[in-house]
């Protein structure tokens, strides 16, 4: 979600710059190929991040707030989206756009935001009312590459560079070879190193495996746990060092999740994955693309382990717990034939039953959570 600070901050500058531009009011279907070549440049900003097309700004009358409130030829996510899937993108592979709408007062302001990624250049390969196909567009400062040229070699060459990961320091690698999660190697059940096929240089290697307990393991049939550092290697350098857990009596590993808690009616907490962040990517390198944690016949109905695309994510969820935590009815809960049973583990191996249910609370606001977004 783009922040409205941000935008307004973006018309105070009164200039157009390398990852935002101004329009006074949305593209009309005559203005097809200008939409289309603005995505594409925005897209290959080489400015390595989103770029902002802010439509309701007057840059004729000194960057001044017009509002698009009756602008019929407004859009949605959902008409860019569809106008770019009938395109002919190199590879298959279109830019990641949205519109937001931000209000300044009486004024509508709308703003399509061409996310970034690292899948640049984005062109076309067939030719599209003067966009040209095999033309790579960018944008330089204030100017985006014109429709019947291609950006100067060395800006080709920096796009490129992203897609590879070649810009980007060895974390950063890192962080973009784990999202090829079924290019790695692994078997930490055999103490055996894990490593990318490809660059065989990046090693993720684990210590010994030592008991230990956490209230999700109460919820599998085998509530043994285990867990062992591990380190991220590049060329025997230690990049990065988190840890791994087997569950189910080493069925399945998984990584280190985070742990958020906070004081809302009784001492709250969740244990989550964000996919964006590293141990949400060694999750989809575990489970082979899943994000499974429970397999096979054997179902747990239960999310022992939150999932979030971002943080951004995350904090919605935070704000729905703080507004719908007392709707949950913990008696009931109990009463849920999975939570009925970890609480039994509990008791007949000396586990805190106040942890274990705490795991189920977080569970039902999570699902609740997850049906109110999918109804917005």
């Amino acid at each position: 979600m783009v922040e409205k600070e941000l935008i307004l901050k973006l018309i105070h500058l009164k200039q157009e710059g390398g990852y935002w531009d101004f329009k006074r009011e949305w593209y009309t279907h005559s203005k097809k190929a200008d939409l289309l070549h603005d995505i594409i440049c925005m897209a290959n900003n080489l400015e390595s991040r989103d770029g902002y097309i802010i439509i309701g700004v007057d840059e004729g009358q000194d960057f001044s707030i017009c509002g698009i409130n009756s602008d019929r030829n407004r859009k949605s996510t959902a008409n860019i989206v569809d106008f770019l899937r009938e395109k002919k993108f190199a590879g298959g592979i279109r830019p990641t756009v949205s519109v937001e709408t931000i209000e300044f007062d009486i004024f509508e302001v709308d703003v399509l935001i061409i996310h970034f990624d690292r899948h640049t250049p984005y062109y076309l390969t067939e030719n599209y009312q003067g966009v040209f196909g095999n033309n790579i567009y960018t944008r330089v400062q204030d100017t985006n590459t014109p429709k019947n040229s291609s950006a100067d070699i060395h800006h080709v060459e920096a796009l490129w560079k992203r897609r590879f990961g070649l810009d980007a320091n060895i974390f950063d690698r890192y962080l973009i070879l784990l999202d090829e999660y079924d290019q790695w190697e692994h078997d930490f059940g055999n103490l055996k190193p894990a490593f990318h096929k490809i660059l065989p240089e990046f090693r993720i290697e684990a210590d010994e495996l030592r008991s230990g307990w956490e209230p999700q393991g109460a919820y599998y049939l085998r509530p043994e746990m285990r867990f062992a550092l591990i380190k991220l290697l590049y060329a025997g350098t230690t990049i990065y060092e988190t840890g791994i857990m087997s569950v189910d009596g080493g069925s399945l590993y998984l990584p280190y999740p985070r742990r958020s808690g906070f004081m809302i009616f009784s001492s709250f907490f969740y244990d989550y994955y964000v996919l964006s962040e590293l141990e949400g990517k060694l999750l989809k390198i575990l489970t082979s693309g899943s994000l499974a944690y429970d397999f096979g016949m054997f179902k747990i109905h239960i999310h022992l382990f939150l999932i979030f695309h971002d943080d951004e994510e995350r904090k919605r969820f935070e704000s729905f717990v703080s507004e719908h935590y007392r709707e949950i009815d913990t008696d009931l809960l109990k009463e849920h034939p999975r939570v009925s049973l970890a609480l039994n583990q509990a008791r007949q191996n000396g586990y805190d039953e106040g942890q274990i249910l705490q795991v189920a609370v977080a569970s039902e606001l999570y699902s609740m959570w997850l049906q109110e977004e999918s109804d917005l």
